[in-house]
């Protein structure tokens, strides 16, 4: 089991997600049939002062990026996925995979 990352990238108008070649070729192994995406970004308005609420938007970034559509096979292979910020490189946010 091993944890993958997703780099986010906080700016003016929302946030950009993003994983890594590595990352992106290690689920194509695992998954031959998977569509990894490069980034996703999720924008807000100015105005409202965001806060990224992890809890209500992570069991819909990692699916996205990861393009694997069964989310029980990918449990078999990923311990947790790590949200770690771009500029600083400290975890932001976990999210543990149930088996």
């Amino acid at each position: 089991m091993e944890a993958l990352k997703i780099n986010v990238n906080k700016q003016l108008d929302g946030y950009a997600f993003s994983i890594g070649p590595s990352v992106r070729k290690k689920l194509k192994s695992w998954f031959p049939n998977a569509y990894p995406a490069n980034s996703l970004f999720l924008s807000y308005d100015i105005k409202s002062d965001f806060q990224l609420p992890f809890d209500k938007f992570e069991v819909n970034i990692f699916p996205v990026l990861f393009g694997v559509g069964d989310q029980e096979e990918l449990k078999k292979k990923v311990d947790e996925i790590l949200f770690v910020d771009s500029q600083t490189g400290l975890v932001l946010h976990k999210h543990k995979m149930a088996a």
